[in-house]
């Protein structure tokens, strides 16, 4: 990281300084789907680790024609928590999933296996910036995106792209969409933990100085992770609901953390 960019990139408060270099920022907004839970009010309760409450009204946000039909479940989880946080004209993308529409490749993967014509829908949404296209064209959105995949540590790029992307930008707010499904069972083989069904789309801005701020820090590890990290979206989540002062989640090949500003 360029130090010398963007005010907000101070020197990170209470974080050591092998940690690297500490980016700031703010949740304006967010929304999740998945793991059988709805609304905020759900999710806050399983970041505390308590019964669900009372159900809250809920109505599922209504997708446009053109993000209903065309993507797979984890495309529709995506698209169904930016939707439940609603449209801004204004916002920059940036998608982040390990996997991205893995059903359509596993899909152009048979056909070509089975040596038979491949899909031209399937062939041109598989790419992993497709969700972030569909997004911007039913929002009408003309501002840049991002799509990244970066293994199990997908969301913590996600994040500290979304973090620089403000300190050089600080007016333009970004909406970080994260998404994840489990994978078919043709690919138990891989030895891969089923993980969780998760859809999560987090409005952030740039920071303001002061005890509102989030921080975003990480470090290499000395060698891959070994077993497989937990999903470190859903470890931010419960951090950010439950006010934690300091949290910190294990990648595939970095180490994460994140602080509530003092």
């Amino acid at each position: 990281m360029n130090s010398g960019v963007g005010s907000t990139l101070g020197r990170p408060v209470g974080v050591e300084a092998d940690r690297g270099q500490a980016l700031r920022f703010r949740v304006k907004d967010w929304m999740a789907y998945g793991m059988g839970l709805q609304g905020k009010q759900a999710w806050q309760a399983w970041a505390c680790d308590m019964p669900p409450t009372a159900a809250e009204p809920i109505s599922e946000p209504e997708l446009p024609v053109l993000l209903r039909r065309r993507v797979t479940q984890a495309g529709k989880l995506a698209f169904r928590a930016a939707c439940g946080i609603g449209m801004e004209s204004d916002l920059r993308f940036i998608f982040c999933s390990r996997h991205g529409e893995f059903e359509r490749t596993l899909r152009l993967l048979e056909a070509i296996a089975a040596r038979e014509p491949v899909s031209p829908a399937d062939f041109s949404l598989s790419v992993h910036n497709a969700l972030a296209g569909l997004l911007s064209i039913a929002w009408q959105n003309q501002e840049g995106h991002t799509t990244i995949a970066a293994g199990h540590d997908s969301f913590g790029y996600g994040m500290l792209e979304a973090a620089a992307s403000l300190a050089t930008s600080p007016a333009q707010p970004i909406l970080l969409i994260y998404s994840t499904a489990p994978l078919p069972g043709v690919y138990a083989e891989l030895g891969e933990p089923a993980g969780p069904e998760l859809g999560l789309a987090l409005v952030l801005t740039a920071a303001h100085g002061n005890e509102s701020d989030l921080s975003v820090v990480c470090e290499p590890l000395s060698k891959p992770s070994l077993p497989p990290p937990s999903d470190q979206a859903l470890e931010f989540l419960r951090f950010f609901l439950t006010h934690e002062h300091e949290a910190s989640a294990l990648g595939g090949r970095m180490r994460w953390w994140w602080r509530h500003a003092k």
